[in-house]
């Protein structure tokens, strides 16, 4: 896909997908769920069909139509009598793909660690690399039955230990400083836990908003988690998720695209439907565009934070330029590429601090970033978990636009098609078919904008 700089300012209103951190969150909850839940505004993508087939492996019952996904779950757990039957570990395993989604992958795995009968489950691409094993020795020391295949992660196949089913309660202790993925999903699977369940982290946790997002998720849906600690959890003795409606907010991680295209074009783009608590993931990244010198202007629709628009935003690209800033990018992972490739383009240089779990993503993005944001002329550095970048100097006249190739990551291919809004001569990506892990419809929204898109063949 070539993208070429807009003929002028861009100018709109958009509406974002719905969060696929929402929506994945919700259908897990919703298969643990002894009734039914309906999900309302769910978007299309990748990740979120795989976590909707998934969920079926596990027995729930799912329908779809109109972006509205309805999800039967499963009986609630009850603790057996002295000598019942124990958990049918001979029956043939249900298979259940995560497709290429660690935030899936865990929290699939341990929903299964609750399932009286096995689930097998498989994954492509770097899942099988994504970490895995401190959640999994979590599970296990609450009475999960765990067998994988040789590399500590997927394929492998967990069911409950205990008799009808349900996670066994008492305490797990957690690693957090990779991800923060393992405390949500065992929080998550405590909603079928047959005692008290409490979670310890050995440290503060990477990508802490997504963790409070879960905590917020859960609520919604009937189950509240004490926080006992700035690290300690509890998820008290018959926590159960009750049937309903949820509406899924608009995603703040496919949003970011758009604000940034306001600042670099430079324009003005308005977002409706986002999720305006303050620990929403991504919620940061405004203010971060704010600092590099954007217009930002923030606030509830006209009806409401629960209205049509919910939480809007808009993003004004300064006339002048942006400017170089220091940010903190432990709690917005996923628009933290969208940062540095606009930190290509500012006036002095930027550094962003924690961004070392970015390697562990769908591409090692650091990697990645440092290769693509090298196509642009820009020079980085990384090291103590801080990438600095220092801006590229203008592309001599008549150049051939920079081929980015985005390793399978859909991140890194939207983050790079950017670059072609201030380039002169654009900019050009491969596989731009990868969107569709996340934001399918993500080339429509930038040629909505006003940008030159147009597919090309090119060696």
């Amino acid at each position: 896909m070539e993208i070429s700089p807009p003929r002028g300012p861009v100018s709109a209103v958009v509406r974002p997908p719905g969060s696929k951190y929402e929506a994945n969150r919700l259908l897990v909850i919703a298969a643990l769920t002894d009734g039914e839940r309906r999900i309302l505004g769910a978007p299309d993508g990748e990740d979120i069909r795989a976590a909707a087939a998934a969920v079926r492996a596990l027995g729930a019952e799912t329908a779809e139509a109109d972006g509205e996904i309805r999800v039967r779950g499963l009986p609630a757990p009850e603790r057996a009598e002295a000598g019942g039957h124990a958990a049918n570990g001979t029956a043939a395993p249900a298979l259940a793909d995560a497709g290429e989604s660690g935030t899936l992958l865990r929290f699939l795995t341990a929903a299964a660690a609750t399932s009286p009968t096995p689930v097998r489950i498989v994954g492509r691409g770097r899942l099988p690399e994504r970490p895995l094993e401190g959640l999994l020795r979590a599970l296990v020391s609450l009475g999960a039955v765990v067998r994988t295949e040789g590399s500590g992660s997927v394929p492998l196949t967990v069911r409950s230990g205990e008799p009808g089913g349900g996670l066994r309660g008492g305490r797990a202790l957690l690693p957090a400083s990779e991800t923060s993925q393992f405390a949500s999903a065992l929080v998550i699977a405590a909603g079928r836990a047959l005692g008290g369940l409490e979670v310890e982290l050995r440290s503060e946790p990477v990508s802490a908003s997504y963790l409070d997002l879960t905590l917020s998720v859960m609520a919604r849906c009937g189950a509240s988690v004490e926080r006992r600690g700035p690290r300690r959890l509890f998820v008290p003795a018959g926590t159960r998720y009750r049937p309903g409606a949820s509406r899924v907010s608009g995603d703040w991680a496919s949003a970011s695209y758009l604000f940034a295209a306001a600042a670099l074009a430079p324009g003005r783009v308005r977002a409706l439907g986002l999720d305006g608590s303050p620990g929403a993931g991504e919620r940061e990244f405004p203010e971060h565009l704010r600092r590099m010198g954007c217009r930002v202007e923030e606030g509830d629709g006209p009806d409401g934070p629960d209205g049509p628009d919910g939480f809007e935003v808009e993003v004004e690209g300064p006339a002048d330029g942006l400017r170089g800033i220091e940010a903190d990018c432990a709690r917005m992972p996923d628009t933290a590429p969208t940062l540095a490739v606009a930190a290509a383009f500012a006036a002095g240089p930027s550094r962003l601090h924690g961004v070392e779990h970015l390697r562990h993503k769908e591409s090692d993005r650091i990697a990645s970033l440092r290769r693509g944001l090298a196509g642009l002329g820009a020079r980085t550095e990384f090291a103590g978990g801080a990438l600095t970048i220092h801006p590229a100097d203008p592309p001599a006249r008549g150049s051939a636009p920079p081929v980015f190739d985005p390793d399978g990551d859909h991140r890194i291919a939207m983050a790079f098609a950017l670059a072609g809004l201030r380039r002169p001569g654009g900019v050009r990506v491969r596989s731009p078919g990868v969107v569709a892990k996340s934001f399918p419809a993500f080339w429509d929204e930038i040629a909505g904008l006003g940008v030159r898109v147009r597919p090309v063949e090119f060696p």
